[in-house]
């Protein structure tokens, strides 16, 4: 039962990547198979990840906390992420004003991956920086 379990999931995660693949490899035809190749194994995982949630982790799952609003992982997973919002806020705030006033010309696709980086590690160095003063 377990493996069949397993299985579903990897095949859910193929099918996904799969799709992924495709569709990425769909917008530059010249490049079709190298660009579905690289999104499909670079998604491969977290589209593993969908498919383990969806038949892995409910049967196995704990109970879950009454009132998940009143944890100390929720207080401080908020605590993090509305002050990580501030900063990147005041980033993009400023960074926007750097390139008006320069005129130096980045891709927008390149702003948005770093400001979805600089969030990442933002939340995630408070929320370390949190979880080690209550310990």
């Amino acid at each position: 039962m377990r493996v069949r379990r397993h299985l579903a999931a990897l095949v859910t995660g193929l099918a996904i990547a799969g799709g992924i693949g495709l569709l990425a490899g769909s917008f530059w035809p010249e490049q079709f198979w190298l660009r579905a190749v690289v999104f499909a194994a670079c998604s491969l995982r977290p589209a593993y990840g969908v498919g383990w949630l969806a038949f892995v982790f409910p049967p196995t799952a704990d109970a879950p906390p009454v009132r998940v609003e009143e944890s100390i992982e929720h207080d401080r997973w908020q605590r993090s992420t509305s002050r990580s919002f501030l900063d990147i806020l005041t980033l993009a705030g400023l960074g926007a004003c750097v390139l008006a006033v320069t005129r130096v010309e980045v891709a927008a696709s390149t702003v948005l991956t770093a400001l979805i980086v600089l969030a990442f590690l933002d939340v995630g160095v408070r929320l370390t920086v949190l979880r080690r003063r209550a310990a």
